[in-house]
Formats: structure tokens, sequence, C-alpha cells
């Protein structure tokens, strides 16, 4: 078993990152907007007590320092995020990370809701996996043998030091959601595992029965485990030179 582990708060947006990785020139921020709403990235809207909701940028009113966001499907989830007084949006834009407050966030009825909030003062802007990730080359391992015995082995479709991928089946429900915790034992190989606990960063749904992309990473590693991945990991690297030397 790994040793216990006590989850660390959430943070906010403005203590994650390095003032380094702050924009907080108009023309920089809007650049960034535009290509959130070019890309259609999926946007996650986030309150410090763990309400969420995603949605999509739908457009942007420069004049007015305005954007107007896709309201969710479901009612329920967003009362909570309407009535939070501090609110955090998270998009993914390949290998950069976008993070920034939202205040002001009303709901707008007309041909349909959406949702507009002011354009924000600054934007938090850091580098995605920074550390090497290891792709699965098979459909048997590694895996992710959850806690609850009544749900199947989750296929890890890559991980790194810092957490895991997983290809989350449609027909396995419930889903899991931002910020939401998994137990359970990660096996690498055949004979290597070690029990960890996982938090769920962001959810990517997947369309017409696919299989959803759950991004989480690790709470804390036992030595003993932080050893076997981080050997896991080398080995990998070291079969990547390999293959490319042969080519």
């Amino acid at each position: 078993m790994s040793d216990p582990k006590t989850p660390p708060a959430a943070p906010e947006a403005a203590s994650v990152v390095d003032t380094d990785f702050r924009l907080d020139a108009p023309g920089e921020i809007m650049n960034w907007l535009r290509e959130l709403l070019r890309s259609q990235a999926r946007i996650q809207l986030s309150t410090p007590d763990g309400s969420a909701i995603h949605t999509v940028l739908r457009s942007l009113d420069t004049p007015h320092g305005m954007l107007t966001m896709e309201a969710p499907q479901s009612r329920e989830a967003l009362p909570p995020v309407l009535a939070s007084d501090e609110l955090v949006a998270t998009a993914y834009l390949d290998k950069i990370k976008l993070q920034f407050d939202v205040s002001g966030l009303v709901a707008i009825r007309g041909e349909g809701e959406v949702l507009r909030a002011p354009v924000p003062l600054r934007i938090y802007r850091f580098q995605r996996r920074q550390a090497y990730r290891v792709a699965s080359a098979g459909q048997l391992y590694p895996a992710l043998k959850l806690a609850d015995g009544d749900l199947p082995r989750i296929r890890v479709v890559n991980l790194s030091a810092g957490g895991v991928a997983l290809q989350w089946p449609a027909n396995v429900v419930p889903t899991p959601q931002a910020l939401e915790e998994l137990s359970g034992t990660l096996e690498l190989e055949r004979e290597v595992s070690f029990s960890t606990l996982l938090r769920v960063q962001h959810v990517s749904e997947g369309e017409n029965g696919a299989p959803h992309h759950v991004g989480c990473a690790f709470v804390s590693l036992s030595p003993n485990a932080a050893r076997a991945l981080q050997v896991f990991i080398d080995q990998a690297q070291k079969r990547e030179r390999l293959m490319r030397r042969a080519v």
C-alpha cells in the first residue's frame, strides 16, 4: 500500500504560475483569446469549492471588451458557477495551458442562452508536458485498476512523472469530473504496480460513444512508487533513442 496522503487544497490561478508567465498587455491577451475562439478549445470554468462547467468561446466583442461563451447543457451545474465570487477559466492549446480569472459572469437569454463576461485583465500561460511522457505501447499495460472493484481496468494512454492520461470508456459511469480524486493501483507492467491517488485535472468528453480523455495528476507518490515510475520512464526513453538510431 502507498503512504497515507493528505491532498493539498486546489490553488487559485494567480498562485500556480510564476509572474514570468503572466500576460497583461491587451494586445497579447486578445491574441490568445482569438486563438481560443479559432480552435474552439474546451474551456473549464471552476470555483474554489469544486463546482465546474465546460464551455467554448462563441465570440469576442473587442470594442466593448466582452467575451461570449456557450452555456452548458446541464442546467444544474450553472447556478453555483454564476454565484461564485471567484471563478477561474482553464483551457489547453496543444502544449500551452492558459488560465485566467473570470469576473462578472452572467447568463444572457436570447435565441439561445449564452454566458458573457469582461475580457480578463491578465492571462497566465505556461508550457504543458515539460516532463517526458511515455505513450502506451499496448492495450493491457499500463492501466489503472480502480479501488472500486466493480469498475473495469482503465487504459492509460500516456504517463509522466507528474501524472497520467486515461482512456475512460463512455459506458463506465459516472465520468470523472475536474478536481475529483481517483484511487487505485497503477499497473505499469505485469510485475510492476503500485497504489496511487490521482486528482482529475481536465476531462475531454468523447463524441458518439468514443472514450473520454481524462488527464490526472499524482497527488503524491511513495518513494518506492516514484522510483518504479522513474525506472519505467527511463527505460522508455532508452528504447526510443535506440529506435531513432536504427532508422
